[in-house]
């Protein structure tokens, strides 16, 4: 077992996973990370971490995708994800739906926006990111 929960941040901003990682890091979390939804499935897989904290707009696989594939797949279906993103309509079909309540039905556990107090955004990883097993 992990002496620290390992979160794996999947977005393809390099600065925004700068950021976000020295912050986690000072907190007693140890970072993975993924530069798309592709390589996110497959860290996932591999390393099993405590936490994934998923972009939307990233290329190759898009973030729903890999939420749905990782929430799909047997080993990997209890890791708890959030959403983050930029995007003011982050499911351009759905635009007039709750964030929160949209995410939960792909099987995120809820989601923030990147404009979030950068405070908020490590208290709700601190909650989320509990070890597994």
């Amino acid at each position: 077992m992990r002496q620290q929960p390992l979160v794996l941040l999947a977005d393809d901003n390099a600065d925004f996973k700068e950021i976000i990682s020295a912050k986690l890091v000072q907190q007693g979390f140890e970072i993975a990370e993924a530069n798309d939804g592709e390589e996110a499935i497959a860290k996932a897989k591999a390393l099993k971490p405590d936490l994934i904290v998923m972009d939307i707009d990233m290329p190759h696989v898009n973030g729903t995708e890999a939420v749905l594939e990782i929430k799909g797949n047997a080993d990997t279906k209890d890791i708890p994800i959030i959403f983050f993103s930029s995007l003011e309509h982050p499911w351009p079909g759905n635009v007039s739906a709750d964030k929160t309540e949209f995410a939960k039905d792909l099987g995120a556990v809820t989601f923030l926006k990147k404009s979030e107090d950068l405070n908020v955004i490590v208290e709700t990883i601190k909650k989320l990111a509990k070890p597994i097993g």
